[in-house]
């Protein structure tokens, strides 16, 4: 069996976040996250890990980069929807919107790596989310703080994007020890805007259909 592939959109994503934040380490993590093998969709999980196993030492740099990969992936792959679609999801009520972007957040999660997963529950405008299969939680040795940070990112910038603004709480995280990763939603507050948004997703990338 084929080692499963990282999707275009979360390799790139994090690359260009390394890019930016830790422009004095590009070199040394393209060792694996080669920009070949990201153009190719030739990222291999192994690589992947390779690369967040050395990101987790360092130290803050950590969650700033897999904080801002996750709001580019969002905003990259919720581009490639078509307008048409788009604007039909927009237009729900608020309780059928949430339950639409989750459903568009679970296809989205398997093209970023084939073996992960989400599950939800929502109720009166929050959503308990359970992340199966999570690349970044993949650990030795239990972590001191939770790995999800790339999720709660990606998934409260894709609420965003079709209108609803949310907060995003990790609530419990495979890699301290908790069985499964777990994440609540809640668009009944208003989150407090983010420093570092970024605008525009990933450059150097072609468009795929990652986000349909």
């Amino acid at each position: 069996m084929s080692e499963p592939k990282i999707g275009r959109a979360l390799a790139s994503s994090l690359h260009q976040a390394i890019n930016e934040l830790m422009p004095a380490r590009v070199e040394f993590y393209e060792s694996w996250l080669t920009p070949g093998r990201i153009r190719q969709g030739a990222l291999g999980r192994a690589r992947l890990a390779a690369v967040l196993s050395f990101l987790r030492q360092e130290g803050e740099g950590y969650e700033a980069v897999v904080h801002r990969a996750g709001r580019y992936t969002a905003n990259w792959t919720a581009e490639t929807i078509p307008s048409l679609e788009r604007g039909v999801v927009r237009r729900l009520p608020p309780p059928l919107r949430i339950r639409a972007t989750l459903r568009k957040a679970g296809r989205l999660m398997r093209y970023l790596h084939e073996d992960s997963q989400l599950d939800s529950m929502v109720r009166r405008g929050t959503a308990v989310v359970q992340i199966g299969g999570s690349v970044f939680c993949d650990v030795r040795e239990r972590a001191a703080a939770p790995l999800c940070g790339f999720y709660a990112a990606l998934l409260q910038r894709y609420f965003e994007f079709f209108g609803l603004p949310c907060s995003a709480e990790l609530l419990r995280c495979r890699g301290t020890g908790d069985p499964s990763c777990e994440l609540l939603l809640d668009t009944t507050v208003v989150s407090a805007p983010v420093a570092t948004d970024p605008s525009m997703g990933p450059v150097g990338v072609e468009p795929t259909d990652e986000g349909a």
